[in-house]
């Protein structure tokens, strides 16, 4: 077959083209997606630019073939022979291969995104939905989490691998062998384990429905998975992360169900049974909740943007910092629910009567002041906060992607890096404050903010106002800090391993490896044997101190006052001691040849060789 017959069979929908002789033939620019060329011969074959995403080359002959951009997303490269081919830049991405194929020397399929398939390999979280891997040998592979939707495990050994949490839904595990298989909070709707070894198999809160199939009197509630369907029994289940977009589960009895951080877009669950379920954290988008049962249901964090709650019982429900975009609530009974924190819009609809800030719920609109308010971890993807006032506001781990920021105020708001902005929006522009390892918040006025879990090692805390600051929780280790910065009544910053930076203090063998102490007064004080190495100490003050056998290797020390100090068998090397002030100091046993010293001033220092420098 030449390239041309092989064009316009693919494009009459053939897709079967294994054991083809293509050597040497022109495919250049060709596109063959999801077409099978398993044993094919396409020896020194010019593949250039072609489209191989999802081809099927098991086995195949590509020894000298050019494969430059060429894109082989996807495809099957078990056993394939690709010695002596051209591959540069092309794509490899969530390519499959396994011990037998043969690539050419130096190239590293692994760097290039391919998955290696074969027995212990570790593939979690891997996105390997509608291939083939029908036959593979994937014994005790780490398999967790990952994307099998729909993916051809047929007669596949897959014992003692480790599934959970895995999606296989619509996946063929006909003849698989699956004893010893971890298959815990799997979901595996609509997939086919008919004829499968399941000995000790654990599908302990893996998911099913009515379309699975499993081996003949094999009963899968007795081995702890869940039917989900409408109607069911799942009172008290363990649902939680689990992915159950899109199904109906209308009717089902969910009491006491914990469903937190699980996925249930579009989900129908009219008329169910929920008091008591835990819905913490959990997407709730375009929900069908008419006339359930929610009493003392958990919904904090959830988001149920634009769900249907018309009918439902609220009563003592918790709903903390939950989205309520566009939700409905003017026939539904809320008496008692707790909306401290919850975020609501101009759309959101409440009994007659019913004031939502007086509950502790903030209105989410142009305009509106948010000043101090706790946004921690809240999801604000979407909404209009034009003009408003976010002052001093806790952003930590919020969603502003997609939020409408325009003229809207920042001034000592707080963010981590956690926290997501809309593209180009720059935090600290507009006031806002990165609190993250490291950082340099100098003379910041942080009094009275909630800082609880916050990590603060190794920053600058020169002059910072922490007084009346929540500090739960917050990491302070190798945290700098001087007289001048005030923290609450009864916290030693010392006891969270923070160091105090001031002239005479000791800090003998203390790591300030990176440490930003740029301007810092150290004068008199024992640095000796401390880590220094890439500090920046610029401008900063160390006369008369002792820096004895201390590491400044690479540290920037411009501009730095070091008159008297004991520099003798101090690392130098790499050092930044431009314009420096080193009268009087001590270098004895000290290596100068890889440190600039331009403009320092050394003017009856003590050198190396133990000779005085006198100034000519």
């Amino acid at each position: 077959m030449d390239a041309e017959e092989l064009r316009e069979k693919y494009a009459l929908g053939e897709r079967d083209f294994s054991g083809t002789d293509l050597s040497r033939a022109n495919l250049s620019g060709l596109d063959l997606r999801r077409a099978s060329l398993w044993r094919a011969n396409l020896s020194e074959a010019n593949l250039i630019g072609a489209n191989l995403s999802g081809v099927d080359l098991l086995g195949a002959n590509l020894t000298g073939a050019n494969l430059r951009e060429a894109n082989l997303l996807g495809a099957n490269l078990r056993e394939t022979d690709l010695s002596n081919a051209v591959l540069h830049k092309a794509n490899f991405k969530a390519t499959l291969y396994n011990r037998a194929t043969q690539f050419p020397s130096n190239f590293d399929p692994e760097s290039a995104g391919a998955y290696l398939i074969a027995p212990h390999t570790s593939l979690t979280f891997s996105n390997l939905s509608v291939v083939n891997l029908s036959s593979a040998n994937l014994s005790g592979a780490n398999l967790s989490r990952t994307n099998l939707w729909k993916t051809n495990l047929k007669e596949a050994n897959l014992s003692g691998a480790d599934l959970s949490g895995a999606d296989l839904s619509g996946a063929d595990l006909s003849g698989a062998d699956l004893s010893g298989v971890d298959l815990r909070q799997s979901q595996l709707f609509g997939a086919d384990l008919s004829n499968t070894n399941i000995l000790e198999t654990n599908l302990k809160n893996a998911l099913y429905n009515e379309a699975t199939e499993f081996p003949q009197d094999f009963y899968p509630v007795e081995a702890g998975a869940y039917l989900i369907a409408p109607s069911v029994l799942l009172r008290g289940a363990n649902l939680s992360e689990a992915n159950l977009s899109g199904v109906d589960l209308s009717e089902a009895d969910l009491c006491g169900a914990d469903l937190s951080q699980s996925n249930l877009f579009g989900v129908t669950l009219e008329k169910a049974k929920l008091n008591g379920a835990k819905f913490n954290n959990a997407k709730l988008w375009e929900v069908e909740l008419s006339g359930t049962d929610l009493s003392g249901a958990d919904l904090s964090g959830a988001n149920l943007w634009f769900s249907n709650l018309k009918g439902a019982n609220l009563t003592r429900a918790s709903l903390t910092k939950a989205n309520l975009f566009g939700i409905d609530l003017s026939f539904t009974n809320l008496l008692e629910a707790n909306f401290q924190e919850a975020l609501y819009n101009e759309t959101t609809q409440f009994p007659s009567g019913f004031d939502p800030t007086e509950r502790g719920a903030y209105l989410i609109a142009p305009g509106v002041s948010l000043v101090r308010v706790n946004l921690r971890g809240v999801d604000l993807g979407g909404a209009d906060l034009r003009g408003a006032d976010l002052s001093k506001a806790n952003l930590f781990g919020a969603d502003l992607s997609n939020t409408t920021l325009n003229d809207a105020s920042f001034k000592g708001a707080l963010y981590n890096k956690a926290t997501q902005f809309p593209p180009s929006f720059e935090p600290t522009k507009h006031g806002a404050y990165l609190i993250a390892p490291g950082v340099s918040l100098v003379e910041v006025n942080l009094n009275g903010v909630d800082l609880r879990g916050a990590d603060l090692r190794g920053a600058n805390l020169f002059g910072v106002d922490l007084s009346n600051t929540t500090l739960d929780g917050a990491s302070f280790r190798g945290a700098l800090y001087n007289e001048a910065t005030q923290f609450p009544p009864s916290f030693d910053p010392t006891e969270y391993e923070a160091f105090l930076i001031t002239s005479g203090v000791s800090l003998v063998e203390v790591n300030l490896s990176g440490a930003n102490l740029s301007g810092a007064d150290l004068s008199g004080a024992d640095l000796s044997g401390a880590d220094l190495s890439e500090a920046d100490l610029w401008g900063s003050n160390l006369s008369e101190a002792s820096l004895k056998g201390a590491n400044l290797k690479q540290a920037n020390l411009l501009g730095a006052n070091l008159t008297g100090t004991d520099l003798s068998e101090t690392n130098l090397s790499g050092a930044n001691l431009h314009g420096t002030e080193l009268t009087g100091a001590i270098l004895k046993g000290v290596n100068l040849k890889e440190v600039d010293l331009g403009g320092a001033l050394l003017s009856g220092a003590i050198m190396p060789d133990g000779t005085i420098y006198k100034h000519s």
